[in-house]
């Protein structure tokens, strides 16, 4: 835009100060349009809150719909140095006797070697189990072949780490430095004799000690194991059971029994109890989320007496809708519940008046330790009818959807900023116009006026001479 600072030089006139004055009024549409497209801005940002929020209250809604979120369990030993335990879904309520008479161990097999040794020939690496009914006293699971050819001690121990069998390889020296001061250890990576390790094919690592029927097995004078491998052996109530590892997953249904020692013939008992715990923190978390939806709803709509101002969204339908709805998904009965309750306050959660839920955190733990009642079916519903959650996480996606209300009020306004983006425009590109045009007519003005203040002073001092 052209400056306007020479106006007003020829005719002495302030022309600058009165243009200025002229455009801003011609501005002044613009100014509106522009406060206009503010408080658009600032419902905006208040719709983005509210779109997060409902999103805060679907996810803590997913977290109660289904039977699977209820299927909390506690694991308590009572000697844990002994037997500790955990319990994830599956579990049922119980209490069991456990005995350790044997913990699982890997075997390790090792040879001795003398200093600068070097390999030749193609090393057979399995993991097994001795079987004195095959020819060769043993079953093979997994086996590799690795070419030790010319390789050192060291490259052999490399060699059979890189071949990811299942087993490790380190070296130890015995610090005599004659004879044969090292050690190669091939140790299995997991215990019970299922993983029994076999090596053949290279001189000095041949080991299949294993009496088949074709007779006993073999091993190089310089190969011995160091440690055998065995199966854990415990007992539960009575019942005799072996696995290959300490962890024991599959001999209750839901639980994990981690067997650190032997017991000295005093077993240990594991429970499994209800956690009322974790169902708790799951429904806090769901009336904490629906509670700051509905404080943000209130807030985006109230009107301040003492600011005199009013929220960015007061008075819009949508907001009203969007309250009104989860209000109805998370409040109304859960007709025919078959779990005993069929609303939030039957187990202490309450609607205040100012619309948010309050928790009775006494009455909570009652209702999800009653043996005779099912909390799990007010939030997942049962035959046919949507539970709490289950609606409440509906409503939240329907309102979250590309054609729900959230979506649609946010596509509206900024709809309304774009053709305020436009208007803004077109305005400006008018009083720039009408700038221009005023320039040209002050200036033509200022021309004249000088002109003119020229010509009267020359008319002046003609005159003078004349007295």
């Amino acid at each position: 835009m052209a400056s306007f600072s020479s106006l007003g030089i020829g005719s002495g006139l302030d022309l600058n100060t009165l243009l200025t004055g002229l455009v801003n009024v011609e501005k002044r549409p613009i100014t509106i349009l522009q406060n206009q497209q503010s408080d658009l801005k600032s419902q905006l940002s208040a719709m983005g809150q509210i779109k997060s929020a409902v999103s805060s209250l679907q996810s803590a809604s997913d977290a109660l719909k289904t039977s699977a979120s209820f299927a909390a369990y506690t694991a308590t030993s009572t000697d844990s140095s002994v037997v500790s335990a955990s319990a994830t879904t599956g579990a049922v309520a119980g209490s069991y006797k456990v005995e350790v008479t044997q913990l699982s161990q890997a075997q390790k097999v090792m040879a001795a070697f003398a200093s600068g040794t070097t390999f030749s020939g193609t090393l057979k690496l399995e993991l097994g189990k001795a079987d004195a009914a095959t020819a060769t006293g043993f079953t093979a699971n997994n086996s590799v072949d690795i070419d030790l050819t010319g390789k050192t001690l060291a490259g052999a121990r490399d060699a059979i780490n890189a071949a990811g069998l299942g087993v490790t390889a380190t070296i130890i020296n015995d610090g005599s430095g004659t004879g044969t001061p090292y050690r190669l250890v091939v140790t299995s990576q997991n215990g019970g004799t299922g993983n029994q390790i076999r090596m053949t094919g290279v001189a000095g690592l041949n080991y299949s000690a294993y009496a088949g029927t074709g007779g006993p097995g073999s091993k190089d004078a310089n190969v011995a194991q160091s440690v055998a491998a065995q199966d854990a052996q415990f007992s539960i109530d009575g019942v005799t059971m072996s696995r290959s590892g300490n962890s024991v997953t599959d001999a209750i249904d839901g639980v994990t029994l981690n067997l650190a020692k032997q017991t000295t013939g005093t077993p240990v008992t594991v429970t499994i109890a209800k956690d009322p715990n974790s169902v708790s923190t799951k429904i806090n978390t769901f009336v904490k989320a629906y509670n700051d939806l509905n404080k943000l709803l209130h807030d985006v709509t109230a009107y301040n007496a003492t600011t005199k101002t009013a929220g960015d969204l007061s008075g819009d339908y949508s907001v009203r809708s969007i309250q009104q709805q989860v209000r109805t998904a998370a409040i109304n009965t859960v007709s025919g519940s078959a779990g005993g309750y069929s609303r939030l306050g039957d187990i202490g959660v309450s609607l205040q008046a100012d619309g948010s839920l309050s928790v009775d955190s006494t009455k909570l733990t009652a209702a999800i330790s009653d043996p005779a009642k099912d909390i799990s079916k007010l939030f997942t519903g049962a035959s046919g009818v949507d539970g709490v959650a289950t609606r409440v996480s509906q409503t939240a996606k329907a309102l979250l959807d590309i054609s729900g209300l959230v979506a649609t009020r946010t596509d509206g306004i900024n709809k309304s900023i774009r053709s305020l983006d436009d208007r803004i425009s077109a305005l400006q590109d008018r009083v720039s116009a009408i700038e221009d045009r005023y320039r040209k007519q002050f200036t033509a003005l200022d021309t004249t006026i000088g002109q003119m203040n020229v010509t009267s002073q020359y008319l002046t001092q003609q005159l003078a001479r004349l007295k």
